[in-house]
Parts: C-alpha cells; structure tokens; sequence
C-alpha cells in the first residue's frame, strides 16, 4: 500500500536525490544540461508559504514519487490563485494505474482546502502517461508549450 501525504522540503530534500535523477534520465528534453536544482529557491518559495510538496512513500516509509506545485495569485486575475506544477513523478516500478490518480485526487483537495482556484499541470508531450492520467481526472488541454535550445 502506498501512502499520500504534504511533506516539507527539509523532509525530503536529503533523500529525493535518487529519485530525482530517476525522474530527470526519464524526462529531460536536454540530457547534456547537469541536473543541479536550486534549492535556495524552493527553500524561499516554502518560507514565503507559496510551495507545496505531495509524497508518495511505500509502507516502509521508502520515497517513490512526489509531486510538486508553486502557488500564487495569479496577475492577471489578482482575486484568484493558481498553482503550477514544478514536477511530477512516480517511480515506474510503481505505477499502477491507480496511485496517478489518487495523487491527483489528493493534490486536488489540498490545494482546494489552501485556497487554490485553478491547478495548471505542464506534461512533456514524450511521456504522456501523466496527460492519461490527468484527462481521467477531467483536466483539459489550454496551452502548448515550444522550446528552442539557444546555446
């Protein structure tokens, strides 16, 4: 049984590194860039009450997922949130059909219960498990997003 919860980054910083290099050999668009995360900046957002973090960890406490969100007011509609995902991962040995959900489920509560208006998720077009996961859950495409490597 996998378990859900909101978790600080001083909880999870020291152990998510294997996961995290998981997570980015299976993800990145640009594998010759060093994964090296800021995390002076998630440290700030966390102090400023704009980050939230959702674990998912096995019985044994092991760290095999998360998913990671910014919140703020929006600037375009100063009476509203959002929240904008940073990332979002479950390990593939645990990817079961059903923790993807129940993540998105809990996120969705949590975010709602802290004020959130709209939760905006970005999916990379390569891997679209989490865009099956999401249009489950009644999430719709709003924007495309291109990038071009400059240097």
């Amino acid at each position: 049984m996998l378990k859900i919860q909101v978790e600080t980054l001083a909880d999870v910083k020291d152990e998510c590194g294997d996961l995290i290099v998981a997570h980015w050999r299976e993800i990145a668009v640009w594998q010759d860039i060093p994964l090296d995360p800021e995390w002076t900046t998630y440290e700030h957002l966390e102090k400023a009450g704009m980050l939230v973090i959702y674990t998912v960890r096995t019985d044994n406490e092991k760290l095999v997922g998360y998913a990671v969100f910014a919140m703020r007011k929006h600037i375009h509609y100063k009476n509203h949130s959002w929240a904008h995902n940073d990332i979002v991962f479950v390990h593939p040995d645990y990817r079961d059909g059903r923790i993807g959900r129940q993540l998105v489920r809990f996120w969705e509560q949590d975010l709602k219960a802290r004020g959130i208006h709209v939760v905006h998720v970005n999916v990379k077009v390569a891997h679209p498990a989490l865009d099956l996961v999401l249009r489950f859950e009644k999430y719709t495409t709003v924007e495309s997003g291109l990038e071009k490597r400059l240097n």
